[in-house]
């Protein structure tokens, strides 16, 4: 007889090696329920998220503790879903002026279509939701793009889903058969506020209740030591990320101040980088103490993204009392940026130039404040203990309220 509920999270990816932040949602979350529930997560044999190939063996393994059960990607990426992708970005940039739902008119199967090419689609996975549904008291589906969540949830009955959707105002997230998924759910965790105003515009949906990602790393550490001064990146170092624009403003404001700074991008990297440019150094993956050590040590951590709904990163440069500079196109990181005080936010790669002079020019007491101000609003907001408290009471609430709609319909 089990004595704790349990809980599944669904999520596209789980392994050690993965670090997309949706995926560090999913694990996180599993990490902070554990005490309060049986955690299991439930995923696919992939760790590539560009082609979704099958990586690791199919079945249930631990990861500290917690039973990880994948099953294998059928549909992994190919040519077919770029051309599709090109495609859907151009009818949404063509489009724009238009109502949300007008943005991307296709017929219903084709945008089925793209979700399914997308991958990774495992209909072992929704598969096993059919069969053992029963045996979860919540499941949590964790970020709204990937068949995991688009196609597995029709397999659970509607009182034990939560819905953690991670959206961003991207293309993708314009198509209409994402809004229908996301009234399918009558339990919502947004990370921000300003998410679900995205939900809002995009899906008229904006109920639930906003929770976050816990910052584990909030203890002041000792800054790194570089040759000289410098501003920091750290995540996927990729166009879709903006790193491209990132280089770009860091060229142009090299020559606009002749400041001797350099740019240090942490991470996986995914397109060529300048390597004639000695003040650009690609540092790879590093482990977290370092990261954090790169942080503290930094003028200001910089984020060209302007699809995050979250950004874990930036919190923990503002834990180290970093000035972080922001895109301001992306709503989320704006409100990280007003709430806080903690940093600055730009629109275009001319005004990520005149935010990097602006950072190099702080007094000490300008940049103590921002530093100060960005680490009080990370310990206020997304310490783990505030976090888990507010996550498990409302997983504990969807899981009362099922049971007792499961007790309400037997005969």
């Amino acid at each position: 007889m089990r004595v704790k509920p349990r809980v599944a999270i669904v999520v596209q990816r789980c392994h050690e090696s993965v670090v997309g932040g949706s995926e560090s949602l999913a694990w996180q979350y599993a990490q902070l329920l554990r005490d309060a529930f049986e955690v299991e997560v439930l995923t696919s044999t992939a760790v590539d998220y560009l082609r979704w190939r099958n990586a690791l063996p199919e079945g249930v393994a631990l990861r500290d503790g917690i039973p990880v059960r994948r099953f294998r990607v059928e549909i992994e990426r190919e040519r077919y879903w770029f051309e599709l992708h090109r495609r859907l970005v151009h009818t949404h940039a063509a489009s724009e002026g238009l109502p949300a739902s007008e943005r991307i008119p296709w017929r219903p199967a084709l945008q089925d279509e793209f979700v399914r090419f997308q991958g990774p689609y495992c209909s072992g996975l929704t598969a096993h939701l059919v069969a053992n549904h029963a045996q979860y008291d919540a499941v949590l589906f964790c970020t709204y793009l990937y068949p995991t969540t688009h196609f597995a949830v029709t397999a659970v009955p509607r009182a034990k889903r939560i819905f953690v959707p991670t959206l961003h105002d991207e293309p993708t997230a314009y198509l209409s058969t994402y809004a229908e998924r996301a009234h399918e759910f009558d339990h919502v965790v947004w990370l921000t506020r300003s998410e679900r105003e995205v939900a809002r515009r995009l899906w008229d949906r904006d109920d639930g209740v906003v929770i976050g990602m816990a910052v584990d790393h909030t203890e002041a550490v000792r800054a790194t030591r570089w040759r000289r001064p410098y501003f920091l990146y750290s995540g996927r170092i990729e166009q879709g990320k903006g790193a491209h624009d990132l280089i770009s403003a860091f060229a142009a404001f090299r020559r606009r101040s002749g400041a001797r700074v350099d740019l240090l991008l942490t991470g996986a990297k995914s397109m060529h980088l300048p390597w004639w440019r000695r003040d650009v150094r690609f540092l790879g993956f590093v482990d977290e103490q370092r990261k954090l050590e790169l942080m503290a040590g930094a003028l200001a951590f910089v984020l060209p993204s302007a699809y995050e709904s979250f950004s874990i990163v930036t919190m923990e440069a503002m834990a180290q009392r970093t000035p972080v500079v922001l895109n301001g196109a992306c709503t989320v990181l704006a409100e990280h940026v007003t709430r806080s005080g903690g940093g600055v936010t730009y629109h275009g790669v001319e005004g990520l130039v005149a935010a990097m002079e602006a950072m190099t020019r702080l007094s000490v007491d300008e940049r103590e404040r921002y530093g100060a101000a960005g680490r009080d609003y990370v310990r206020a907001n997304y310490e783990p203990a505030r976090v888990r408290a507010a996550l498990v009471e409302y997983v504990t609430e969807v899981v009362n309220r099922a049971a007792t709609s499961t007790a309400s319909t037997r005969p």
